[in-house]
């Protein structure tokens, strides 16, 4: 009885220790505000870390790389997103180092070094809207969306929407699409992300 009680603390406490970690994530946040998992990119977000719960409890003997694999995996698939910053192996360091303490019941020391995290919001949550932008140009959500579209329709509609607006000037969106014809893939499967 007594381990189940202290199987259940341990993961209730991991729990929170994941969610933590993963709301102060900021590659993951800027992924979901920039539209890169479509409209349900918030909830993709949480079914990956719910995910990197249920890996972490349900194997008793991972390693970071495994650990580090799983979510690079789920990153590029759900979000088309690379993370080169390390932010992914320190992430998974830490899960396992905290796993392992709470493992040995190290509650304190746990909630010392987590206190020391900043001060952020909890996004990863039902009950929480963010708002996201969605990135101009191809993205995995709306890749070969289009292919059914004539190309005689595709022609007519780019020519009205190139079209000077009755002042002379460009429209936002007119002027997007000039610069996107202009713009140059520099190889195929990769797409280049840029501001104004």
């Amino acid at each position: 009885m007594a381990a189940a009680t202290q199987q259940k603390e341990f993961q209730k406490i991991f729990r929170l220790i994941v969610e933590k970690i993963f709301n102060n994530w900021q590659n993951l946040r800027l992924a979901v505000e920039h539209g890169m998992g479509g409209r349900n990119g918030q909830q993709v977000a949480i079914q990956i870390m719910d995910y990197t719960y249920q890996y972490c409890v349900g194997n008793e003997k991972i390693t970071q790389g495994e650990l580090q694999e799983v979510i690079e995996e789920l990153m590029d698939q759900e979000f088309n997103t690379l993370c080169d910053d390390n932010s992914i192996p320190e992430i998974c360091r830490n899960l396992l180092r905290y796993k392992q303490m709470a493992q040995q019941n190290q509650y304190p020391d746990i909630e010392a070094e987590l206190s020391k995290l900043p001060p952020g919001k909890e996004w990863l949550r039902p009950d929480v809207k963010v708002t996201y932008t969605p990135v101009d140009g191809d993205s995995s959500s709306d890749e070969n969306m289009d292919e059914d579209v004539d190309d005689d329709d595709e022609m007519y509609e780019s020519e009205e929407e190139n079209a000077p607006s009755v002042s002379g000037r460009l429209t936002r969106s007119q002027t997007r699409m000039q610069n996107a014809e202009e713009f140059v893939e520099p190889e195929d499967g990769w797409t280049t992300v840029r501001r104004k």
